[in-house]
C-alpha cells in the first residue's frame, strides 16, 4: 500500500568534517521520520455499503457517502431505464476511494473480478470516471438480464457510461468526446433519450429477455423493424443534435441507509491487493501484496485466499494449494477461494464441504453448482445442481446445453426441450445458434415420437385392465354365486368381518422418504428414497387408478418435494428401462 511506506532519498555529499551540521541533518531526518509516522497514525480506513456496492476508502466520511450515493443512484437509473426493478451484480461490487490522486493513479481503476467482489479504484473527485461506469453497467447486465444482442448491450453500457449524478438530479444522454462516439452508442441514444423513444427500451428488454427473436422484439417495442432503424440510426448520426433526459432519482438518504464500519489497516491492504487479482498481468504484483501482508500478520485469512488465487494465475499449483487450504480451513469469505481448492482436491471428502459452503456465501454464483455436479454419481441430483446452474448462469449456453442433454439421458423429453431453447437464447453467435437449433429439432421430433408412443401404450394399458377388471368382477360374481348354491352359513354374530379387495394385488412394497416427482406428461416418476438411501424410481402410469390413503396433505407436486415426506407405496414389479422405473404404482399411504 503505497501511502503507508516512507521512501527515504539519501543525497550523497562530501563530508566537511563538522558534527553539528550531521547533526541537525539527522534531526531533520527524525522531524520527518516523526510526521510521516503520525501522518499514517491518522489514516483511518471505514467501509461504507448499500445493495451490492461497497465503498472502502481513507478520504473521510463525507467522500465516501457521496460516492456511494452517486453508484447507487447510477444503478437505479439503469434499472428504470431497463424496466427491471433490482439489477444485481453476480458479485458484490467494491470500490477503492483513495484520498489522493497518486494512490489511485498507482491502481488498477477498471473493474475486474478479485477475492470475493468486483473491485475497482478511484481518487475522491465529483464525478463518477466512465471507464468505472461502463464496467459497473457491464456487470450489472451481465447479473440481471438473459443473453441480450451483442450491440444492444454495448450501447446500454457506452450510454451510462456518462451518466450524470449530481445529488438527487441524474441526467442521461451526455454525448461522449466525438471520436469515441460508436454506433452502438448513437443507436441507444435515439432509442432512450428523446422524448418520442424514452420509456420503449423496456418493452423491448422485456421480448428480448422472453426468448422473442429480435425483429418482433425491435418491432413491439418501437413499430419499426430493425433495418429501418438501422436507416434512422445513420440520419441520426449525421444531424449529430444529442439531447439529454432526466431520470427519476432513488429516494435515498446515505446518512441514514448506508451501512458503515471502521476497517482495520491489514484489512484495507487485502483490498488493495485485491485490485491487481482481477488482472493476469498483475498477478505477480498481487502475490507479492499478499505475501507482504502474511508477513505481517500470519493469520489473515483473506490474505492467505487471495494469495492462493495469485499463485494459481502464476501456475504454482503447490503454493496455492497450500494457501487455499489454510483459508478453507480458517472460514474464509471467499467463495472463489473455496472453489478453487475443491477443484484442487481428488477426493470429495474436502471438496464437497468447500463447494456447499461456496454456494452459500455467495448464491447468485453457479461456479459451486457446477462443480457440486460433476462430482456427483447420483443422476437425480446432479440432475438439481446442473438445474441450479443453468438457473444462476442464464447467460451460459453451456449449463443450459448441459442440461438438456442430462434431461434426455433422463428421458424427461419436454424438459430436454425446454433447456434447449434456452441454450439458443443464450448462444453468443450464430453459429453456435445453429448447432443448438438443429439439436433442438431432434429433440423434438423425439418429444412428438415420445408423446405418440405413450399416448398408444396408455390406451393399450387401459384396454387392458379394463379387460382384465371385466375378467376378475365375472368371476367374483361366479364364486357369490356357487357359494349360494352351495348354502354355506352367513356369517355369525359378533364374528369379525375381514376386509377384501378385489382389484389388483401388488407384488412389491417400499416404504421410505418421497425426494421428487417427476411430472412427465400425464404421468408421473416418483423418487423415494429407502433404506441405506437407496433411490428407488416408480412409474404412476394412470393417476386415476391409484389408490391414495393417509393423512395430511395427498398431493404430488412436480418437482424437489420440500420438505420430503414419509411415504408408503405398494406396486407392480414392472421395470421400464427407458424410464429408470422399477415398477408401476398401486397404492400410496402417506403415513402421518
Amino acid at each position: 500500500m503505497k501511502s503507508r511506506r516512507l521512501c527515504v532519498h539519501l543525497v550523497s555529499r562530501h563530508d566537511t568534517g563538522r558534527p553539528c551540521i550531521l547533526i541537525a541533518g539527522m534531526l531533520r531526518l527524525a522531524a520527518l521520520l516523526l510526521i510521516s509516522v503520525l501522518a499514517c497514525a491518522q489514516d483511518r480506513w471505514a467501509e461504507y455499503r448499500y445493495g451490492p456496492f461497497h465503498v472502502v476508502t481513507n478520504a473521510g466520511e463525507r467522500d465516501g457517502r457521496r460516492v456511494l450515493a452517486q453508484l447507487t443512484q447510477f444503478r437505479h437509473a439503469l434499472g428504470r431505464v431497463m424496466g427491471k426493478t433490482d439489477v444485481v451484480p453476480t458479485w458484490p461490487i467494491r470500490i477503492v476511494l483513495f484520498k489522493s490522486e497518486q494512490q489511485a493513479a498507482s491502481n488498477p481503476g477498471g473493474l475486474s473480478l478479485g477475492r470475493d467482489a468486483y473491485t475497482g479504484s478511484l481518487a475522491t473527485r465529483d464525478r463518477l470516471p466512465r471507464p468505472l461506469l461502463h464496467d459497473c453497467a457491464q456487470v450489472l447486465i451481465e447479473g440481471s438480464v438473459g443473453r441480450l444482442p451483442a450491440e444492444v448491450e454495448r450501447g446500454i453500457e457506452e450510454l451510462f457510461a456518462t451518466l450524470d449524478t449530481d445529488g438527487a438530479r441524474i441526467t442521461l444522454g451526455e454525448p461522449p468526446p466525438e471520436a469515441e462516439r460508436t454506433r452502438d452508442w448513437a443507436r441507444m441514444h435515439m432509442l432512450t433519450v428523446p422524448d418520442e423513444s424514452y420509456g420503449k427500451l423496456r418493452v423491448l428488454i422485456h421480448n428480448l429477455d422472453a426468448g422473442v427473436e429480435a425483429e418482433p422484439a425491435f418491432t413491439n417495442a418501437f413499430g419499426k423493424t430493425p433495418p429501418q432503424i438501422e436507416k434512422e440510426v445513420d440520419a441520426y448520426i449525421r444531424a449529430a443534435v444529442y439531447p439529454r433526459t432526466s431520470v427519476n432519482s432513488a429516494a435515498l438518504n446515505p446518512l441514514r441507509d448506508f451501512a458503515t464500519q471502521p476497517i482495520d489497516a491489514s484489512l484495507a491492504d487485502v483490498f488493495i491487493a485485491d485490485l491487481c487479482l482481477g488482472q493476469a498481468e498483475l498477478a505477480g504484483r498481487a502475490r507479492d501484496a499478499y505475501l507482504a501482508i502474511r508477513k505481517r500478520q500470519p493469520e489473515s485469512v483473506e490474505a492467505a485466499a487471495g494469495l492462493g488465487l495469485a499463485e494459481l494465475l502464476l501456475r504454482n499449483s503447490d503454493e496455492a494449494r497450500s494457501a487455499l487450504a489454510f483459508a478453507a480451513e480458517h472460514n474464509t469469505v471467499s467463495a472463489r477461494a473455496l472453489c478453487e481448492y475443491a477443484r484442487l482436491e481428488t477426493g470429495n471428502v474436502k471438496a464437497l464441504p468447500a463447494l456447499e459452503k461456496a454456494a452459500k456465501l455467495n448464491p447468485r454464483w453457479s461456479e459451486p453448482y457446477r462443480l457440486m455436479a460433476q462430482r456427483e454419481p447420483d443422476s437425480d441430483r446432479r440432475l438439481v445442481y446442473l438445474a441450479s446452474a443453468a438457473k444462476l448462469s442464464p447467460r451460459n449456453s453451456s449449463d443450459w446445453q448441459a442440461l438438456a442433454k442430462a434431461y434426455q439421458d433422463a428421458g424427461r423429453i419436454p424438459e430436454t426441450a425446454s433447456a434447449s431453447a434456452s441454450a439458443k437464447r443464450a448462444a453468443t453467435n450464430s453459429e453456435e445458434r445453429a448447432r443448438i437449433r438443429e439439436a433442438r429439432a431432434e429433440v423434438e421430433r423425439k418429444r412428438v415420437e415420445f408423446e405418440a408412443a405413450e399416448q398408444r401404450r396408455r390406451e393399450d394399458e387401459k384396454r387392458k385392465e379394463l379387460e382384465d377388471l371385466k375378467k376378475k368382477a365375472a368371476a367374483s360374481i361366479e364364486a357369490a354365486l356357487e357359494k349360494a348354491n352351495r348354502g354355506d352359513t352367513p356369517q355369525e354374530p359378533g364374528r369379525k368381518v375381514e376386509s377384501w379387495w378385489e382389484g389388483p394385488q401388488p407384488d412389491a412394497k417400499i416404504r421410505g422418504v418421497l425426494v421428487r416427482v417427476d411430472c412427465l406428461g400425464k404421468q408421473f416418476r416418483l423418487v423415494i428414497e429407502g433404506p441405506g438411501k437407496r433411490l428407488t424410481r416408480l412409474l404412476i402410469r394412470d393417476p386415476s387408478q391409484v389408490v391414495i390413503q393417509g393423512g395430511g396433505n395427498r398431493t404430488l407436486g412436480c418437482g424437489p418435494q420440500s420438505p420430503p415426506r414419509k411415504i408408503s407405496v405398494e406396486y407392480f414389479a414392472k421395470p421400464n428401462a427407458r424410464l429408470q422405473t422399477a415398477g408401476d404404482v398401486a397404492i400410496i399411504d402417506f403415513p402421518q
